[in-house]
């Protein structure tokens, strides 16, 4: 018998939601979203280079109107700054605050530990291997959908 991908996926993407849901930074961001973290982590990485909201979208793979709420709301909890950028009235840049930073520190180090559980056992290849197919297997689904 077969085993259905989409499900064991599905069913990964449980376990990881209830991991995620007991971490320390997780109640802090409880009234938030969960790509919050995402985006402070990103924010951090990637501090030397223009982040606008279409940014945010292409990373995090979310729609425009998902992308506005979330941001709309890390601003309003202080994690993030807009400024309208002068050369384009129409595009903000996206600047993470102090708040935002602390908050970074805190999920770097629970990130760590969650990605060190989930490759414990595999070898560097296999983890490789594994994200190429994941990588191919959104693919995938993003062509059918043209």
């Amino acid at each position: 018998m077969q085993e259905d991908i989409g499900l064991e996926i599905k069913n990964l993407n449980n376990i990881i939601h209830r991991y995620f849901a007991n971490l320390k930074t997780t109640k802090i961001l409880d009234e938030l979203t969960g790509s919050n973290g995402y985006i402070l982590i990103y924010l951090m990485e990637h501090k030397e280079e223009l982040i606008t909201q279409k940014s945010i979208e292409e990373v995090l793979g979310i729609t425009r109107s998902t992308a506005s709420i979330v941001l709309s709301n890390m601003e309003r909890n202080q994690l993030i700054q807009r400024e309208i950028l002068a050369q384009d009235s129409r595009m903000k840049r996206i600047h993470i605050t102090d708040k935002g930073k602390a908050l970074y520190d805190q999920m770097t180090t629970e990130k760590k530990e969650f990605e060190k559980k989930l490759k414990a056992g595999f070898s560097e290849e296999e983890v490789q291997q594994f994200l190429h197919m994941l990588h191919r297997m959104k693919k995938n689904i993003k062509e059918e959908g043209k």
